[in-house]
């Protein structure tokens, strides 16, 4: 009886020691390499596009979302982002219940990084917004009679510069609708204001309205370079300093004091 126990340890021994060999060996194997660095999470703040939908993720921590790439439009969504590791982050929307929260991971197409959150085309990081329509109508407008300021914050600024009766100046805010910028004054002294923006055959911009046309104000002619820089070109040569004569010979040394004194 004894030597049929100790052979049955040894034979359940035996066995253990397979499995046990396996795990070591499965633990030699090399790990496939990772698509992200721990060591290095990757940047995510900026803008991210997939062709439909546009997100911003502030340094601060908040976001937009809108459902087109026009920027000027209204975001459907803000709210806070919040990163969890690496490959993940949170999306909290401000208007929302309590507590709702929208993942988003970090994957690889490629050497490309993509953004994937669920019911959407994955986003892909843009160096800059997509340029749309609106971002023609920025800037400064002229006329013979008036001046147009649209900035990038959806504010505008105007004024009349020529003479005519009502009123000479008004601000408010601007809404880009395709080719027609919309201005709706803070004051209901003032009528909301339609205007086109075309392109020209030359390819400038002009916006068109029941006053006329307004255009780009012209830029201030460059002054004239001053004499002697690198775009007047090297100012002439002055003639080299005469440097003074040298003496026709050293002033005598003064004589040594005899030791007699």
């Amino acid at each position: 009886m004894n030597r049929l126990a100790a052979i049955a340890a040894l034979l359940l021994a035996a066995g253990a020691a397979v499995p046990h060999a396996h795990a070591q060996n499965q633990k030699r194997t090399p790990d496939a390499p990772l698509d992200f660095d721990p060591a290095k999470p990757e940047r995510i703040d900026g803008w991210w596009t997939n062709g439909t939908e546009l997100m911003r993720l502030d340094t601060n921590g908040a976001y937009r979302l809108w459902v087109s790439q026009d920027r000027f439009k209204y975001p459907v969504e803000v709210g806070a982002w919040r990163r969890t590791n690496y490959v993940y982050f949170d999306l909290e929307p401000y208007r929302a219940k309590p507590g709702t929260r929208h993942r988003v991971n970090l994957e690889k197409s490629g050497t490309v990084t993509e953004l994937s959150r669920d019911g959407m085309k994955p986003f892909r990081w843009l160096p800059t917004p997509p340029r749309v329509m609106s971002d023609e109508m920025l800037g400064a407008w002229v006329s013979p009679t008036e001046q147009l300021l649209v900035l990038e914050n959806g504010r505008y600024e105007w004024r009349r510069t020529g003479p005519a009766q009502g009123i000479s100046e008004h601000s408010g805010s601007w809404n880009g609708d395709g080719d027609v910028l919309t201005l709706g004054p803070d004051t209901t002294a003032v009528d909301q204001v339609s205007l086109r923006c075309v392109k020209g055959a030359d390819g400038q911009w002009t916006l068109e309205g029941r006053n006329g046309r307004m255009t780009r104000p012209p830029l201030d002619p460059a002054p004239p370079p001053a004499p002697g820089s690198p775009v007047a070109g090297p100012a002439p040569s002055a003639p080299p300093t005469a440097k003074p004569d040298a003496p026709a010979s050293a002033p005598p040394l003064p004589a040594k004091p005899s030791a007699n004194g």
